[in-house]
């Protein structure tokens, strides 16, 4: 009886312990589950950015529904809907202010990239820099934002942590370059671009906590 108690303890000791209920919501799926999200998410917030000026509030709800679904928390598409809204109604003027700001620099993008500018190649450089800064600010803002929240502070927020966190600052900076390279590649996966950009904050968030 003694000699049979020692390989069963052993045994016992090497089993792996069970995981609980939350990470078997979060991570039974797999790789393929947080693709899909992703997918999701990306399809979804691309819907919801139609009108251009709704872009950062479908963008806040977007990555919030990424968070609820990394905790295990609900994450239906009634509830993307229900914090798009929410953050539709407390922030449409900024969301007016950002769309003419981004629809400047895309105008600049592509008059520097036309080569009707002078100094073109460098002009382009700039301004594709300037913008990947203010889409990582944009970001770093609805990544904060929770229901009751105000949009100017915010964006100010976003804009003190894109200059504070300069390594998380460039990891976004890499995200928002690698979106427009496969956007470049192959225009239609500019869908999935937003479920992409909402993995990538949610990530530099929790590596910052």
């Amino acid at each position: 009886m003694a000699r049979d108690a020692t390989p069963a303890g052993e045994a016992a000791e090497a089993a792996p312990a069970p995981r609980t209920a939350d990470a078997r919501r979060v991570f039974g799926a797999g790789s393929f589950g947080l693709f899909a999200e992703m997918l999701l998410v990306g399809l979804g917030v691309s819907v919801l950015s139609l009108l251009a000026v709704t872009a950062l509030p479908a963008f806040a709800a977007g990555i919030a529904h990424v968070r609820r679904h990394l905790q295990g928390r609900p994450d239906g598409v009634a509830d993307l809907g229900r914090d798009f809204l929410a953050a539709l109604r407390g922030g449409w003027v900024w969301g007016v202010v950002v769309a003419v700001v981004l629809a400047v620099l895309g105008f600049n993008l592509a008059a520097a990239a036309s080569g009707t500018v002078p100094g073109g190649a460098g002009v382009l450089v700039v301004t594709a820099l300037v913008a990947g800064v203010v889409v990582v600010a944009l970001l770093r803002s609805a990544v904060r934002w929770e229901r009751g929240a105000r949009w100017r502070a915010l964006l100010a927020a976003g804009a003190r942590e894109t200059y504070d966190d300069v390594v998380g600052t460039g990891l976004l900076l890499l995200a928002v370059g690698l979106s427009g390279v496969i956007v470049w590649m192959f225009a239609p996966l500019v869908v999935i671009v937003p479920g992409l950009l909402s993995f990538a904050v949610a990530a530099v968030e929790a590596r910052t906590r």
